[in-house]
Formats: C-alpha cells, sequence, structure tokens
C-alpha cells in the first residue's frame, strides 16, 4: 500500500478542485525544468524539452483525464506511450537547442513518464485539497502536515510529520506538500476540539523561514533561492527541493502576482493567456479583470504605480474585438513579450503609459494605472502607423526610445 498513499485518497472518486487546477493551466514549452520557476507551474503546464506544443497537448490531455477518471500510472503509461513513440518522442536523441548546439537528451522513457504523472498528480491534488481547507478554514482552521513513514520517507518530511500551524501560518506557503519530485506528503484540516483530544501543539514559523541560494542547474549554474524552515523543536534546518518553496493552491487559486519577482508574475501570466480561462474570457464567458502582463520597477515608477500587474477589463476586451478585430487572440497571449520589448515608451499627461513593438508590425497600446496605484489596466491595443509614432512622442516624457 506504500507506494499508493500518495495518491490513494482521489483513486477512484473525481477530485473536482484538483480537475479544475489542472485544466486551468496553459501550454508552456521549456528547455530545462528550472526555465518556468515555482509559482508559474500553478498556472502554466510544461515539460521539460518537449519543444513541440502537440506532444505537450497529448501528454496533459492524458493527465486530464487521468485526474478525471483515477487511471493508474500502469493505464496512464499504456494509453501515452504508444502516442509518444509513433510522433517520434522517445528515447535519447540529439537534439539542436536555440544558439544552434547539439544535446544529447532523453524524451520518452517510462521512468519519465512515471516522474511526470506522479508529480503532474500530486501538484493537481494538492492545490485542489488546498482549497478545499480554505473554504473551510473557520471551522477546522488548523493544519497538520502528514508524512509517509516508511524506509523511503526523506529525512526533512519525516521531521515535518506530525506538525501543526494555523492555515493562515507563513509556513504553508512555502512548505506545504509537495515539497520535490514524488513526495508523498498531504495536509489534514483539524477543527479546535481535535488539536486539543489529540494533545497537539500549535507552532508558528513566524520568522523561521529563510531563503538560501542554491545551484539547480548544474550545466548551465543557474542559482535560485530555496525556503528553509528553521525548526526550533529539533534544531533542524528543514528545506524544500528547489523549485517547490511555493504553495501550489495558493498560487493557483489565490494569486497575490505583486509578492511574486517579475520574472515568475510574467511566466504564470504566460501559461495564463494560454489556458482555458483566458479562451473564455476572450469569448466572454468570464466577466470582470484578467492578469494580461507585467511592467517591471522602472516602469511602475514612471506610471506612479504600486502594483507590477497589467489587468484587461472584459468591457475593454469587448470593445477592443468590435473595434480591432485585426488584433487576433494570438497577440493578446504575447502581451507580456510585447510589452516587455517595447522599443518606445512614453508617459503623457494623464500618467498613462504607452508602448510600441515592431515584430513585422507596429503595435500601439497604453496602459493606466488608477489614483490610488493599486491597479494598472490595459486600455487599448491596435496596430500603429508612422504618425502614430510622432503624436506618441509629442505627448510627453520619453522613457525608453529604440525606435
Amino acid at each position: 500500500m506504500a507506494k499508493q498513499i500518495d495518491l490513494s485518497y482521489a483513486i477512484g472518486l473525481p477530485p473536482e478542485k484538483a480537475i479544475e487546477y489542472f485544466k486551468s493551466k496553459g501550454l508552456v514549452l521549456t528547455w530545462d525544468w528550472n526555465d518556468l520557476w515555482q509559482e508559474a507551474h500553478s498556472k502554466a503546464f510544461t515539460i521539460a524539452k518537449v519543444m513541440r506544443m502537440d506532444i505537450l497537448q497529448d501528454i496533459k490531455g492524458k493527465l486530464d483525464k487521468a485526474l478525471e477518471n483515477g487511471t493508474t500510472l500502469q493505464d496512464f503509461r499504456k494509453n501515452l506511450e504508444p502516442t509518444l513513440k509513433a510522433k517520434g518522442w522517445w528515447g535519447y536523441k540529439f537534439v539542436s537547442k536555440e544558439d544552434g548546439t547539439l544535446e544529447r537528451v532523453l524524451e520518452g522513457s517510462p521512468w519519465r513518464l512515471k516522474t511526470i504523472f506522479q508529480t503532474n498528480m500530486q501538484n493537481a491534488l494538492s492545490a485542489g485539497k488546498y482549497k478545499e481547507q480554505m473554504e473551510l478554514k473557520d471551522e477546522r482552521p488548523y493544519w497538520q502536515y502528514v508524512a509517509v513513514m516508511d524506509s523511503r520517507t526523506r529525512p526533512a518530511h519525516r521531521l515535518l510529520n506530525g506538525k501543526v500551524f494555523r492555515y493562515d501560518d507563513p509556513f504553508w506557503e512555502t512548505h506545504y506538500p509537495p515539497l520535490g519530485f514524488n513526495c508523498r506528503c498531504r495536509v489534514r484540516a483539524l477543527s479546535e476540539d481535535e488539536v486539543k483530544a489529540r494533545g497537539l501543539k500549535i507552532e508558528s514559523a513566524q520568522g523561521k523561514i529563510k531563503w538560501v541560494d542554491q545551484v539547480v542547474n548544474k550545466k548551465t549554474g543557474v542559482i535560485e533561492k530555496v525556503a528553509v524552515f528553521k525548526d526550533d523543536e529539533t534544531g533542524k534546518s528543514i528545506p524544500t527541493d528547489a523549485g517547490f518553496s511555493y504553495n501550489p493552491g495558493e498560487a493557483a487559486f489565490f494569486p497575490n502576482l505583486d509578492k511574486y519577482d517579475y520574472k515568475v508574475a510574467k511566466q504564470w501570466i504566460m501559461g495564463a493567456l494560454t489556458s482555458p480561462d483566458f479562451l473564455a474570457f476572450w469569448d466572454g464567458i468570464i466577466k470582470g479583470n484578467y492578469p494580461v502582463a507585467v511592467i517591471d520597477k522602472k516602469y511602475m515608477d514612471a506610471i506612479k504605480s504600486k502594483s507590477q500587474v497589467v489587468n484587461l477589463s472584459s468591457d475593454t476586451l469587448k470593445k477592443q474585438i468590435l473595434e480591432h478585430p485585426e488584433i487576433t487572440l494570438k497577440i493578446y497571449q504575447q502581451l507580456p513579450n510585447i510589452i516587455e520589448n517595447a522599443q518606445l515608451i512614453v508617459k503623457d499627461r494623464d500618467t498613462a503609459f504607452v508602448f510600441l513593438r515592431i515584430d513585422k508590425e507596429i503595435y500601439y497600446g497604453a496602459i493606466k494605472t488608477t489614483k490610488t496605484g493599486l491597479t494598472n489596466f490595459l486600455t487599448s491595443l491596435r496596430k500603429a502607423e508612422l504618425n502614430d509614432i510622432k503624436a506618441i512622442k509629442k505627448k510627453g516624457e520619453i522613457i525608453k526610445d529604440e525606435l
């Protein structure tokens, strides 16, 4: 039973919130696993070295069905392996990278399919569980870390087993499982009466979470931050694995993109823009505001904004589609890159933020912040002519000009 305990609480019953979480993910192509970092995984599905969108869609589609039907690992492999082999994504190959160099890589294999299945299922199930627990936080506000205590349990996870923290304790921001690949841990929600009846101690991680540098890719030397919890009871420092220092449920269902660094927030939005949610927003099914880009600190200061997130309202999108049908869905899905690579940026009198980018076409857009500076909106997006560029340059302070 030990091999199945990590997924046993979901097999056989459709875990609705886990399915909701996984289906909301978009598709992003990446070369290395750390190209998409931490919280960005909550909104973007990726597999390292899958550089074909059809392959990525095949894998995600089978994981979708696995969650819905309670599929086992064996059935997942059986259903997916023939498709991947038929499309040539299997075994070791020499693959050309963007810089023209060749690298010998392992594409599909039984081991990779096992890791893909277990990691994505556990992430989805944990995220779904988190949302359920948040909905019941008033009745069951205390959460207990539960590890599978057998010979395969990692020492760090063993140390956390049985510890109890309030749902809003900073511990869960970084150490909500999974804490690494193939992690089998979970979280149990308890009422105040249950905590007292079991004689459990409520702890707090306030001031006990530190971030340390760790090499996450030995080939490239990339260094990222990893969260470490200092346990006063044992004196031990308990890290997550690299790339797992975040809460997948919080990042997916209750995201505050301003608490993430620029890179991660941009990746999250790139995933969100290719997700079914954005397609529903595009079709007018989902109403309200949708995050479509981020701006860096320099441009935040230029428009006196306190937020890096750029939102698009459903009313503005409806108007844009009617008045500028030439601006397609694919262009909107590239907004984070278009804004980041803007060649002309001008601050006009009413603090509008204007960007343009040349990529066969010239695009003109405007970003405005509210009076409080807490929210930014994309208010227009269209193709521009030379006269537009000249007029924009006369509007106010030029922040950047590479046209």
